[in-house]
């Protein structure tokens, strides 16, 4: 789970570097007279966050109550792979803008949506297992290594896109392209890891029952990264 978490804010934190580039540089952000400013970008996960939380949150429970209960792990891949799947996007969009040409601000808009479905589908499930499957004796340390996860994720983020030169749009179908076949090579890691390990997590107490005294995290509970 802290793999599939690091790998997915690796990839997801290009918002703050490679796809603010795109936008400033390669994204014709004009509506009529109006030129969008590149920061208003940053606020499209917040808003898909908001409202496509209680769609995800009444998902988890409808499966549930069909006893239909996928493990953490395939959660956890599936976020991944949701993920890795945006810089599909980012791709073909790249490739239209090295040909000299400004593409339309919905690539952008696509990418964020298929980012915050990733991210609903990991983050708070990822929370929730760190939480619930932590041996009582060592969750405050293990809960602390998942927190570290965001902050290897976002070096990680920094390194792939502080090579890339803002005036060689180039290199960027490359850029994307690599970080789409980590993510879903990752994701598939994951995924065949998780159909060994949900037999573990079947040990774990029930959701009910109070193992992490002060971990109050559900898995269920329809948030983003803290």
């Amino acid at each position: 789970v802290c793999i599939a978490s690091t790998m997915f804010w690796a990839g997801f934190e290009q918002a703050g570097s490679s796809f603010n580039l795109f936008a400033r540089d390669l994204t014709d952000r004009m509506v009529g007279d109006f030129e969008i400013p590149t920061t208003w970008f940053q606020s499209l996960n917040s808003l898909f966050l908001v409202a496509l939380s209680p769609f995800f949150a009444a998902l988890w429970i409808n499966l549930s109550k069909r006893m239909i209960n996928p493990s953490y792990g395939f959660k956890s891949a599936i976020g991944l792979i949701i993920m890795a799947t945006g810089f599909i996007v980012m791709f073909f969009a790249s490739q239209a803008a090295a040909s000299g040409l400004k593409v339309a601000p919905y690539w952008l808009v696509a990418v964020y949506f298929i980012h915050t479905v990733g991210e609903l589908c990991l983050s708070p499930v990822a929370l929730s297992a760190v939480s619930k499957l932590s041996p009582k004796r060592m969750a405050g340390q293990l809960m602390g290594v998942f927190v570290l996860t965001y902050a290897m994720g976002n070096v990680i983020a920094g390194l792939l896109a502080g090579g890339l030169d803002p005036e060689n749009p180039q290199a960027m179908p490359e850029l994307y392209w690599t970080i789409f076949v980590f993510g879903v090579s990752v994701g598939a890691v994951v995924f065949v890891l998780a159909l060994f390990t949900r037999k573990w997590e079947k040990l774990a107490p029930d959701d009910g029952e109070d193992e992490h005294p002060g971990a109050i995290i559900d898995a269920n509970e329809p948030v983003g990264k803290p």
